[in-house]
């Protein structure tokens, strides 16, 4: 049997057919979405990092650390499904600072916000999304209540004692006002932990009154308060 030898070379006109069928295909291929980018190529803004939505009173609070893309001019935030929008100056681009924006009247309720960079020539970079972010207001402050009192007493020299029940987890504190034996107001603040309070020199004829502050979560911007104070009664 003899050998079979495998033929290295191809006549030139099956190479020319060959490369015509080849190339027209590759600048296709290369060119399948220029139509898209008009001519351009598309640059995408570096983002920011760390971001952080910080809820209030009727707004929200935004923090993060700025790209260090020196071509970024401004932070873009929508909402609404982009019906509206708060743009604020790229003032930094070292990452070690921490820029803020702040949204105002929000009415009470959940917001989906998307935050863009932007750069002098208008290019966007890819969003950073935060749903579900919260807005407070009237309906959440109508339902506090202040802290509560297991018991109270005066003792001898005018002392009043107020011994505070356990405090929610959102409360922040409350402020004590009564009036002392020389007729003046006085104002004491018991902090969360706070388990005792002592007030010398307390009127028993003149009210003490109490409010309760609450932080509908740990992060907010804003205290809210009782709709009003308690009023204690000897």
């Amino acid at each position: 049997m003899k050998p079979i030898h495998l033929h290295k070379t191809f006549p030139l006109a099956g190479v020319a057919i060959i490369l015509l069928g080849v190339l027209p295909a590759c600048d296709k291929q290369a060119t399948d979405y220029r139509e898209y980018l008009n001519g351009k190529e598309k640059v995408y803004p570096g983002l920011m990092k760390n971001l952080e939505v910080l809820p209030g009173k009727e707004r929200v609070r935004f923090s993060w650390q700025p790209s260090a893309d020196p071509s970024i001019k401004s932070y873009k935030i929508t909402w609404n499904r982009g019906a509206s929008s708060l743009e604020v100056a790229a003032t930094s681009h070292d990452p070690s600072q921490t820029l803020t924006a702040t949204v105002n009247g929000l009415a009470e309720d959940t917001y989906d916000f998307k935050i863009y960079a932007q750069d002098g020539a208008g290019n966007i970079s890819v969003p950073i999304e935060k749903a579900g972010v919260r807005s407070y207001g009237g309906r959440y402050q109508s339902g506090l209540g202040n802290r509560g009192i297991v018991s109270k007493w005066f003792e001898g020299d005018k002392t009043l004692v107020i011994q505070w029940a356990t405090a929610d987890t959102v409360h922040t504190g409350s402020r004590i006002t009564y009036t002392d034996l020389a007729g003046q107001e006085q104002t004491v603040d018991a902090g969360a932990a706070v388990t005792e309070t002592r007030l010398p020199d307390c009127r028993e004829d003149e009210p003490v009154s109490v409010l309760s502050g609450y932080k509908p979560v740990r992060l907010a911007i804003d205290t809210f308060y009782a709709l009003k104070p308690d009023t204690l009664k000897f």
